[in-house]
């Protein structure tokens, strides 16, 4: 089945290229609510940075552009991190200002967010920080960053949505806006009309063969941002909430998987065993709630717990064997790990979608020996069934299995040999389910994967 309007995410930081000629941009209903918009801009865009960065690539060296803010006036600016990705060398041009060289002082591990710290000789000029809890659905907004490397510019629009999940976080919350943003506007802010800073530009979608602007951006809100800002500018260090538990959300697939009736809640994929979480919950267990927030939002529920004070307890609310229970989950300490924080970010494009099938399950699976643990970076205990090959396009593929990943188990059912996996598959597409559940080890974490699946025919 060819799913409708295939798209592609895109990270809005731009390499240094040509320039394609576009009409202007239309200008209706900016008095309505940015009555000097000229005026707003002028007062920001001394504060907003374009940022240039050359890296070593396979293809040789690479000079890739980018936006970013200033919050502190001895220099300290704030971007995206996949803008400084890789980078050798980072010059961010300050208005007014000859260029400055610049170093990394804090990349965020979780999300998308970087620090920067040039040396003006002078005080710069910064942002003001506005609360973008109070953003709206229908807000004008402007844009102001470094589209395409060509410098500063602006463009308008409105808020189109709220709380957007593009997957590259279990943080995710952005808000989407059509105001024109492109490659190279990442890092750069989105203003209200009283000049305040509410969002970070940080992607876009664009469909097949267009990389540019198609009215779908997005932007980090800049509450999200804060939380990490803040801590770091008080302390020098980021530290945040954290039970070690990992769970993603029951989709009607995943629930037809589990054999539940309806989707409810969120399914536990992950407890560390050494977390304040360990003999309380179990991988499994269903989640209803987290102090007063439904778990079905994995997002928010991540958000939540990330932004608690260590030592508390929070009261989880969950269905263990058809049985609800309150369980107290004590609030551990989080630490930025920097080593991990400039892993690759982005995700599979979207295409048609395909089924796997018990003798073709679009991957080639194996036993854990020696030579496969060495092979494939795998831990001295790591036990389930490796991945070694995906075929492109298959289901495995569009459900991000990648070789290397380790599937535990399957519909809640361990699994050690590759026959062992082929049998449950044959159990599962035997009763017309349509889904295996299936818990994978990547690493990007232990997760849930919902495999489509049919009988062979």
């Amino acid at each position: 089945m060819q799913r409708p309007g295939r798209r592609v995410l895109a990270l809005a930081a731009a390499v240094v290229g040509g320039i394609v000629a576009l009409p202007p941009p239309m200008a209706a209903f900016a008095a309505e609510s940015f009555p000097d918009l000229s005026a707003v801009v002028a007062k920001v865009a001394p504060a907003v940075v374009a940022i240039e960065t050359i890296a070593t690539t396979p293809e040789g060296r690479m000079y890739f552009s980018g936006s970013g803010f200033i919050i502190e006036p001895s220099g300290i600016i704030v971007t995206n991190k996949h803008v400084i990705k890789g980078a050798d060398e980072i010059t961010v041009d300050v208005p007014h200002f000859p260029p400055l060289k610049a170093k990394p002082i804090y990349v965020s591990e979780r999300i998308d967010l970087a620090l920067l710290k040039v040396a003006a000789g002078t005080p710069l000029p910064v942002v003001k920080l506005g609360n973008s809890d109070t953003v709206k659905i229908g807000d004008r907004i402007a844009l102001i960053g470094n589209p395409l490397g060509i410098g500063e510019s602006v463009s308008e629009g409105v808020v189109s949505a709220l709380n957007r999940d593009i997957r590259e976080t279990p943080y995710d919350n952005f808000i989407q806006t059509d105001a024109a943003l492109n490659h190279g506007n990442s890092g750069g802010v989105m203003i209200n009309p009283a000049g305040q800073v509410v969002g970070i530009s940080t992607g876009l979608y664009s469909s097949p063969g267009n990389t540019g602007s198609i009215g779908l951006g997005f932007a980090m809100p800049i509450n999200d941002a804060k939380f990490i800002i803040n801590q770091f500018l008080k302390t020098g260090k980021v530290r945040g909430g954290w039970v070690g538990v990992d769970a993603q959300r029951m989709t009607p697939q995943l629930a037809a998987g589990f054999g539940m009736k309806e989707p409810i809640g969120a399914v536990v994929s992950y407890v560390d065993p050494k977390g304040p979480a360990a003999g309380k919950i179990l991988i499994g267990d269903v989640v209803l709630k987290v102090g007063d927030q439904d778990a079905s939002d994995t997002r928010a529920v991540a958000r939540l717990i990330a932004q608690q004070v260590t030592g508390a307890a929070l009261p989880v609310v969950l269905l263990r064997d058809g049985v609800e229970k309150t369980i107290m989950v004590p609030v551990g300490e989080m630490y930025n790990d920097p080593k991990r924080a400039m892993a690759m970010l982005g995700r599979m494009p979207e295409g048609s979608m395909m089924s796997a099938t018990p003798s073709d399950p679009g991957m080639t699976l194996a036993a854990i020996t020696d030579e496969n643990r060495a092979k494939f970076g795998l831990q001295p205990d790591q036990t389930g069934v490796l991945v070694t090959t995906v075929t492109p396009s298959s289901a495995a593929a569009q459900e991000k299995i990648a070789p290397g990943d380790v599937i535990l188990a399957v519909r809640g059912q361990t699994v050690t040999t590759p026959e062992d996996v082929q049998a449950a598959l044959k159990t599962i597409a035997a009763h017309d389910m349509h889904y295996a559940a299936m818990l994978v080890h990547a690493a990007r974490g232990t997760h849930w994967v919902t495999l489509p699946i049919q009988s062979d025919r």
